[in-house]
């Protein structure tokens, strides 16, 4: 097994006083219990680990940080972050999901239901690392996922006949659940760590929802922001402007409605929230480089 773990030329570079350690990769999904009262050991690797605290809580060391992890957190962390955890108390179940690029893409990003400009934003924030290493879940004391927590246990200990591929069904499971009922509420930490940074999901996921048919000062009034702040918030948190967000999400789903077999354009432009054809056109090219009666006739080739 290979790793591509790098190591700290001083355990206390980072100020934690940790011993530092290698792990190997991972292929696809795998599950370990962490062990209570043990010392924490620093390390990074090259897969995505998904932290989740079953019942009682542990202190996630986190590069130059740490923060306290409560039951029910999730916290999925970014690749080549450094960090540790200490748990020591009698009630604390905490386990360590491990999964690869390939797996998290398609079992997590690609079922998004706020669609690629969430996905583009936690992709940014996981893998680019533009504003944290790690996402966080609060789920409180979620039965189903309780339940589930204690089938990936018994996989994982129980030498079961095709336990990795019962692994690998349970971790899809897990992450699905995270998107149906938690993703717009994902704690995002900011480099100042500001609470108003755990807002963006919600706004990126309510603009998925509602493109086509808001505006930026009705969107502010619904979060309780001048439109002024409003459009600084999402500028500082994204990267991007208020409306060329809006234009990203009108078009994927003028794309995904073509792609559906709908082809009239007026009708598309109507449903995406643009009620103007020439401003519909002008857009369109914006993000793809050719007109949509081009990328509808490119769609119609391919299919031939």
């Amino acid at each position: 097994v290979t790793s591509t773990t790098h190591f700290y030329k001083d355990k206390s570079e980072k100020g934690l006083g940790l011993t530092v350690s290698e792990v190997p990769s991972i292929t696809h999904a795998q599950v370990t219990r962490h062990t209570r009262y043990s010392y924490p050991v620093l390390h990074n690797h090259d897969y995505i680990e998904i932290i989740y605290v079953a019942t009682g809580y542990c202190m996630h060391f986190l590069e130059n940080s740490s923060f306290l992890m409560n039951e029910g957190d999730v916290c999925i962390l970014a690749p080549s972050a450094f960090h540790a955890i200490s748990c020591t108390n009698d009630e604390s179940c905490i386990l360590n999901i491990m999964v690869n690029r390939a797996f998290f893409d398609q079992n997590f990003m690609q079922i998004l239901r706020g669609g690629k400009i969430l996905a583009n934003f936690m992709n940014e924030i996981l893998f680019q690392r533009s504003a944290s290493p790690y996402l966080l879940f609060p789920t409180g004391s979620d039965p189903w996922l309780q339940e589930l927590a204690v089938h990936l246990l018994t996989e994982s200990t129980g030498k079961l006949y095709a336990s990795d591929y019962s692994i690998r069904l349970l971790t899809s499971e897990f992450l699905l659940h995270i998107v149906r009922e938690y993703e717009m509420l994902a704690i995002v930490p900011g480099k100042q760590n500001n609470t108003q940074n755990n807002l963006i999901v919600a706004v990126l996921g309510f603009l998925s929802v509602n493109y086509n048919h808001t505006n930026l000062s009705e969107t502010a009034y619904f979060f309780g922001y001048s439109s002024a702040y409003f459009s600084r918030f999402i500028r500082e948190n994204t990267g991007k402007t208020y409306m060329q967000i809006i234009t990203a999400i009108q078009m994927e789903n003028a794309v995904s409605l073509m792609k559906r077999g709908k082809t009239n354009l007026a009708a598309i432009a109507q449903e995406v929230g643009c009620f103007d054809s020439s401003h519909f056109n002008r857009k369109f090219k914006s993000i793809y480089g050719m007109s949509p009666r081009e990328y509808k006739e490119l769609l119609l080739a391919k299919k031939l």
